[in-house]
């Protein structure tokens, strides 16, 4: 009984202990992207920080415009040998203390991926604020380019990026997938960003940047080998579990007649079992949606027409995963992680074969491709 009261004296006083951290949060900038690019003098890196700037977002400011005291975010450059000496570069000309606690974007520009980003990754596994949940993506040349678009609907371009991922448009893959692949001996895919000018409603139609995803970026282990365009990299984030709603178009008629299904129910399976020859891997692909546009040149029965719809697009489907297929091996990434899935089943085969695996993906790895498509509703014919 008498602990009982003892604690509830305790209670009010532990609430009303206040900040239990020894920095107060206006002597804190809260980084919430980072872009990593090779520096201009050899065997250096720059690394950027982009983070708010509470002080200019003012309620009812038009996301990402300037307004009279500027712009409501910054974005700080420094370069040095090492990631953690630029950092430091950064950290001594500001006046608060960085805290990468809140940051969710990281964009490694093209020459710093295909150079490698082991340093990127050994840094982030050592820095205790950083959240593995963060975002990896990469640019198709300086990262800091992407930086520098325009967040038409959003504060700033850190959190445009971070629902492009959330959309699940192409790939969202996190900084804990990339250390898994890199301390495995498998391969990774990324968002590969496109960046240009366009015309902005709202913008007093002024040429603004505009950034977007034009494929995706292969990996293997840490280090860019490749890129695929937008259909291969579609159908690889989908065989990853990465892909959320999507709306595939065919046609046929010789493209007289088309038709578009959004699919809502991706599901994606791996498999693999040994064989004379070696491991076979197959990947099923499934999924359900809706027909949401149809045009038949010749007016083909509802159910005909769904039929030859749902066969057209898991031949599509296939297609692309296989094609995406033979552009992994190709550049030797084994973006599909089946290393890890050939681990899990058979341990012992996997061992002989890990230090050569990404040899063996692209000469002797044999992989199945199938799809299932099923349409469940029907459009009115136009």
């Amino acid at each position: 009984m008498k602990s009982s009261k003892w604690l509830i004296i305790m209670i009010p006083v532990i609430l009303l202990s206040g900040c239990w951290s020894k920095i107060e949060v206006d002597e804190q900038i809260f980084v919430f992207a980072i872009y990593v690019d090779v520096g201009q003098e050899p065997g250096t890196v720059e690394v950027t920080i982009s983070s708010p700037l509470p002080n200019r977002m003012m309620a009812g400011q038009q996301a990402g415009s300037s307004g009279a005291n500027g712009k409501s975010y910054a974005m700080v450059s420094k370069t040095d040998v090492t990631i953690p000496d630029a950092v430091r570069q950064i950290q001594k000309d500001l006046t608060r203390r960085i805290n990468f606690g809140h940051t969710r974007e990281i964009i490694v520009g093209r020459d710093y991926a295909e150079s490698g980003i082991g340093d990127l990754l050994d840094w982030i596994s050592k820095e205790h604020s950083f959240h593995i949940s963060a975002f990896l993506a990469t640019a198709p040349h300086k990262a800091k380019d992407i930086a520098e678009l325009t967040p038409l609907y959003e504060q700033m371009p850190a959190e445009v990026l971070r629902k492009m991922n959330l959309q699940r448009t192409m790939f969202s893959t996190s900084v804990k997938e990339a250390l898994l692949a890199y301390s495995s001996n498998v391969g990774f895919g990324t968002n590969y960003m496109s960046i240009g000018f366009e015309t902005m409603p709202g913008e007093n139609e002024k040429m603004q940047k505009w950034a977007g995803i034009q494929g995706a970026a292969l990996y293997q282990r840490d280090k860019m080998t490749g890129t695929l365009d937008a259909p291969e990299a579609r159908a690889v984030a989908w065989a990853t579990g990465r892909l959320g709603r999507q709306v595939f178009s065919v046609t046929w008629d010789e493209g007289k007649s088309r038709g578009g299904v959004l699919l809502d129910q991706l599901k994606a399976t791996r498999k693999v079992k040994m064989t004379e020859r070696g491991p076979q891997f197959t990947i099923h692909l499934e999924a359900t949606g809706n027909l949401i546009y149809s045009k038949d040149m010749k007016r083909r029965s509802d159910t005909e027409r769904t039929l030859m719809i749902a066969k057209l697009l898991a031949s599509k489907i296939e297609k692309d995963l296989n094609s995406a297929i033979r552009l992994t091996k190709k550049y030797g990434s084994d973006t599909l992680k089946l290393g890890l899935l050939l681990e899990w089943n058979y341990p012992q085969y996997w061992n002989k074969v890990r230090e050569d695996w990404p040899d063996y993906y692209k000469t002797q790895s044999d992989i199945q491709v199938k799809a299932k498509v099923d349409v469940t509703h029907i459009t009115n014919q136009p």
